[in-house]
């Protein structure tokens, strides 16, 4: 078990941080305006996949995990997602190459893709080796283009997501022994609808999140959405991050101790996230991006406390599905995303046109999805075990300002104030929770 966690931890590491090194780069080296296209472009690939997918990913995993003729539901699942692929290639006609919108031609591709099935198969190390290769490929394009291709870069990048979205699902399909290629089925697009609950969840979350691009880019400008793009991929990380978290113990989070344990553990991670921006934004802003990113710090530091506050109910999502909550899932997603665009709108009238207004705005979706999720599961005493726990960890991550205050800021205090409340951290989480 824990060698699993490990490799599915470095595996996704190591693709964490190649998205880190293509950021460092194309914010350096590349107009905000292409940043902008480029960012539209990668959050409009993930809508098409938050689309395709549509809650029939997640119902189609546990019956490829349960069913003995699993090939069977994996290829009505593919059939499904194939015809509505299909069917959405009519939206790539509304932008062709003017617009983003030319991305919808890839649908297709990204159906075919059933990586899914390898965690439903119990083969998770090899499905992050794939999700690895889905980053590394465009990450590696937009680098090598931000240094030899600055013109074609845009081009070069959508041209990389069609050939990770082909890679992956050849490598799957030999994984799993199965044929790559499906045909459309008109009746497997029912599927859909018998999963819509957690469909329209799952495609609400997107948009607390990168998502919200799509929508704010017809509102705000080219440098503004470039700016929010690139604070969006690191807290984008962050969430991946605590995402490990949750599926690492995904089936034991029915018991209540094991649910405080996963929140505190994304609780110590919200800390180091939220203090490193707010005491050392001059050493990790520069560190990551450009140094012109500093002048941004706001925008990351709402970040920071949207990572932070949404840490406290972490397991809150994952308990309402095992709790067969589904609705109260689903509605809270709904009400959350609803507002999240909504306030980036708002915002962007009232405010004005800055990032640090659509980091608001995913502040205020984080703060709905938390307030409703704690409301939904009705558990006794939640919130107070909770802060309980964590008040002591607020005063003890304290020393990242003490370190500084002590010694300045640099790259060195900064590890040395990580490590201090990393290891503090864990021994009063152990003391505490024993």
């Amino acid at each position: 078990m824990i060698k699993r966690i490990a490799a599915v931890g470095v595996l996704t590491g190591i693709g964490h941080l190649t998205t880190l090194l293509a950021l460092k780069y194309i914010s350096k080296l590349v107009p905000d305006s292409t940043i902008a296209f480029i960012g539209e472009i990668d959050s409009l690939t993930l809508l098409i996949v938050s689309i395709v997918a549509f809650g029939l990913q997640l119902s189609a995993t546990r019956n490829i995990a349960i069913k003995e003729d699993w090939k069977k539901e994996l290829y009505e699942t593919q059939s499904a997602r194939f015809m509505l692929s299909i069917l959405l290639l009519v939206f790539g006609f509304t932008g062709f190459w003017y617009t983003k919108n030319f991305m919808f031609f890839m649908a297709p591709v990204i159906s075919l893709n059933a990586d899914y099935a390898l965690y439903g198969r119990g083969k998770p190390i090899f499905g992050s080796f794939v999700a690895l290769i889905r980053v590394l490929i465009p990450s590696v394009t937009l680098v090598i283009s931000s240094l030899f291709f600055k013109d074609h870069i845009v081009l070069f990048f959508a041209f990389s997501l069609v050939l990770t979205y082909l890679v992956a699902g050849i490598l799957v399909a030999n994984s799993l022994g199965v044929d790559y290629l499906v045909r459309p089925k008109w009746r497997y697009i029912k599927k859909y609808i018998s999963n819509f609950n957690i469909g329209i969840a799952s495609f609400s979350l997107f948009f607390i999140g990168i998502g919200i691009i799509n929508v704010l880019s017809y509102f705000y400008n080219n440098e503004t959405i470039a700016i929010a793009y690139i604070a969006l991929k690191l807290y984008m990380i962050f969430k991946g991050v605590r995402r490990i978290i949750v599926q690492a113990f995904f089936s034991d989070l029915k018991d209540t101790g094991i649910s405080l344990r996963v929140d505190l553990l994304a609780v110590l991670g919200g800390l180091v996230f939220l203090n490193s921006l707010l005491f050392y934004p001059k050493v990790i802003i520069p560190l990551l991006f450009d140094e012109k990113f500093v002048s941004y710090t706001t925008t990351f530091l709402v970040l920071g406390v949207a990572g932070l506050i949404s840490s406290f109910t972490t397991s809150s999502g994952t308990r309402l599905l095992l709790k067969n909550q589904d609705k109260e899932y689903s509605r809270n997603l709904i009400v959350a995303a609803i507002l999240t665009i909504s306030g980036g709108v708002l915002f962007w009238y009232l405010i004005g046109n800055y990032s640090y207004s659509i980091a608001l705005s995913i502040l205020l979706g984080e703060i709905t999805i938390s307030t409703l999720n704690i409301y939904s599961l009705k558990e006794k005493d939640y919130l107070r075990k909770r802060l309980i726990v964590f008040i002591p960890l607020l005063i003890i991550s304290l020393m990242f300002m003490i370190v500084k205050w002590l010694f300045g800021e640099s790259i060195y205090t900064f590890v040395f104030s990580t490590i201090l409340f990393g290891l503090s951290g864990i021994a009063y989480s152990k003391w505490k929770l024993i």
